[in-house]
C-alpha cells in the first residue's frame, strides 16, 4: 500500500527559462532539456525575455549575452533588481568572454558562466542540477553570487 502512494506522487517538472537568439541551438537545446524532465520557455531576445520574466519565475534561468533588442547583462540586471526574481539561479552560456568594466559587476551575479565553444551538453545538465538541488537560501547571498571559474567550459549542440 505504501509503495502506491510513494508510486501516484507525481513530481513537478522545473522549470528553466533558455534565452538564446540562434534558433537551430535553442531549440536543440531545449529538446535536450526537456528529454531530461524539464519544463522549458524559451526567448529569442532580451526584449522577449524580460516580458516572459514579469510574468513568470523560473527555476532557473540559461542566458546568453550576445542578444538583439537588449543584451544579456540588461537582462541578467533586471533579474537580479526584482525581489521575486532576484533568487533564481541564472547560467550565462555564451561566445561572447568579452566583458566591459561597466557589465563586470552585473556579470558577477551570475551563478555559474561557460562559453559554448568550451562546455559540453553533460556539463551544462551537471551545472543545472548542481544549482537546481542545492538547499534555499536568502535572496541577498544569492543575487551577491557565487560565480564559479568564468567563461571556462564548452558546449556543442549535441546530434539529433
Amino acid at each position: 500500500m505504501e509503495t502506491n502512494i510513494i508510486n501516484n506522487i507525481v513530481m513537478e517538472a522545473k522549470t528553466i527559462l533558455y534565452v538564446e537568439d540562434d534558433s537551430v541551438v535553442l531549440t536543440a537545446y531545449r529538446n535536450r532539456l526537456e528529454q531530461e524532465g524539464f519544463q522549458v520557455d524559451t526567448a529569442q531576445d532580451g526584449l522577449e525575455a524580460m516580458k516572459l520574466l514579469s510574468m513568470l519565475v523560473p527555476d532557473l534561468v540559461i542566458l546568453d549575452l550576445m542578444l538583439p533588442k537588449i543584451n544579456g547583462a540588461e537582462v541578467l540586471k533586471y533579474i537580479r533588481s526584482h525581489p521575486r526574481l532576484k533568487a533564481v539561479p541564472v547560467i550565462i552560456l555564451s561566445t561572447n568572454s568579452f566583458i566591459n568594466l561597466s557589465q563586470e559587476q552585473v556579470l558577477e551575479s551570475a551563478n555559474k558562466r561557460f562559453i559554448k565553444d568550451n562546455c559540453t551538453f553533460p556539463m551544462l545538465l551537471q551545472a543545472i542540477h548542481e544549482l537546481l538541488a542545492e538547499p534555499a537560501v536568502e535572496d541577498e547571498a544569492r543575487a551577491t553570487g557565487r560565480v564559479d571559474n568564468a567563461f571556462a567550459i564548452k558546449l556543442t549542440p549535441a546530434a539529433a
